[in-house]
């Protein structure tokens, strides 16, 4: 009886896992979809209007993603950057649930706002707002970033963290480790080098060349 006990315990288990397995299995498309669709993966190149912060779509690019419109072209008219300042506020967005991963080139027409992971190349026209970038994000105006490994490029990058290399008119990173250059660069919790016509970080305020290499 026992064992009878055990062996159904056991198959229930199986059947449940394997149940569940399927019901979030996502969909594969190639050579490629909309990635309006939720819940999908698409291999190859994916395309639709824009994206939004707010819908979750829980969807992969392995390839391209290309916006035909995006809502990059409002951000210089935002009163202020959606960057966070402080560690605490980092860990609550990094609880939220990432909309989109694209492992390859996002392309968009005037720029994305997307809480989306990128792990290659991301561009936009005007601007764009991304949650984490593994590579290149870049723009003409306005570029965006919570966490930025690798190199940002635009008249005006912001970041929460950025470890890498950012270049612009006026460069912000709240924790950054590696070199802003700039007319403007600015950090208050700086490991690096800043190269600039003005330099703020935690320990001191120079034009042209400032610095800190010792951990807060």
């Amino acid at each position: 009886m026992k064992n009878i006990t055990i062996l159904t315990t056991v198959l229930f288990l199986l059947l449940t896992v394997s149940s569940y397995g399927q019901i979030n299995r996502k969909k594969d498309y190639f050579p490629g979809w909309t990635f309006h669709k939720d819940s999908i993966n698409i291999h190859g190149i994916s395309i639709g209007l824009w994206s939004f912060n707010d819908e979750p779509r829980y969807t992969n690019t392995n390839g391209v993603k290309f916006e035909l419109i995006g809502v990059g072209i409002a951000l210089p008219l935002i009163p202020r950057s959606p960057i966070v300042e402080t560690e605490e506020d980092f860990l609550k967005l990094n609880q939220k649930p990432i909309s989109e991963r694209i492992n390859g080139l996002s392309l968009s027409t005037s720029g994305t706002v997307c809480h989306c992971v990128t792990n290659g190349f991301t561009a936009g026209f005007i601007g764009q707002i991304n949650f984490k970038v593994n590579g290149i994000s870049t723009s003409l105006v306005m570029n965006l970033v919570q966490k930025q490994n690798g190199f940002m490029a635009s008249m005006f990058n912001d970041a929460y963290s950025v470890n890498g290399l950012q270049i612009g008119l006026g460069n912000t990173g709240v924790k950054a480790r590696g070199v802003q250059i700039g007319l403007i660069n600015n950090s208050k919790n700086l490991k690096g080098i800043q190269i600039g016509l003005w330099n703020v970080n935690q320990k001191r305020k120079l034009p042209l060349i400032n610095w800190n290499f010792r951990n807060n």
